[in-house]
């Protein structure tokens, strides 16, 4: 199985919207992950949940760097996002206080930033904490940007032996203005990083024969059969009892 997941971060509206309507026209289901709006200085993004087809699953995208009042984060977040179901850090940053705090509200499941080389299955990651399940994910579109070799293609995504597995998940990590701008080098992030809140829809995959992280995904999802996409929290209902 497949979990493609979206670090929504300050993305803009626009932007968010444009990438989803890619994954919506064959029905494929996303976790998206948010971040707090509120702080967005730009005021390009909103909540966008009311405007999200409801086969996606909401979780959280928490920034604990350099915060001491890690509850505080959590109850921010949660308060904009009470349907969350999981979370995955800002650059990993993760530890028992952190998770403590979330599994006390609720948080059934972790997605760990690092990538590793081999599949790794998801599991329980601690004694005390019974119902709390964690995940690895196995590409990053971000870190692919770093690599000149890679093809930007869905035959070229780790463990593509194990998508249509039924008993194995693969989480895919993208970013929305990744995708937008259909990113494929160090070179074109640097670009467009000065236009993160400012959609340029000259420069978008709209208006560009498509050779990076737009045309991967795009290559995933026509090439995949509908039914080996799932969400995280949907994994975890139909596998949880076989986790170890």
């Amino acid at each position: 199985m497949i979990a493609i997941t979206l670090d929504i971060d300050w993305s803009p509206d626009t932007i968010v919207q444009s990438v989803l309507s890619v994954i919506d026209k064959l029905y494929i289901p996303a976790t998206l992950f948010y971040t707090n709006y509120l702080k967005d200085k730009a005021g390009g993004s909103s909540n966008f949940v009311s405007m999200v087809e409801s086969r996606h699953e909401i979780a959280l995208h928490p920034d604990f760097q350099q915060v001491s009042n890690y509850v505080s984060v959590w109850d921010e977040l949660l308060a904009l996002y009470p349907m969350a179901k999981g979370w995955r850090s800002h650059n990993g940053m993760t530890g028992w206080p952190i998770v403590k705090s979330g599994v006390d509200r609720g948080l059934e499941y972790e997605v760990f930033s690092p990538v590793f080389r081999d599949y790794i299955a998801p599991s329980f990651v601690n004694l005390a904490l019974p119902n709390y399940r964690g995940f690895s994910t196995s590409f990053w579109d971000s870190h692919q940007l770093h690599c000149d070799t890679f093809d930007w293609r869905a035959k070229s995504l780790p463990h593509i032996n194990l998508f249509t597995d039924p008993s194995k998940i693969i989480v895919l990590g993208f970013h929305p203005n990744i995708l937008y701008y259909d990113m494929k080098s160090e070179s074109d992030y640097s670009k467009r990083k000065s236009h993160y809140h400012e959609p340029l829809t000259n420069f978008s995959f709209h208006s560009r024969q498509l050779s990076g992280a737009m045309r991967l995904l795009i290559d995933l999802i026509t090439s995949v059969p509908t039914e080996n996409f799932c969400t995280l929290g949907s994994f975890n209902e139909q596998n949880g009892h076989d986790l170890k």
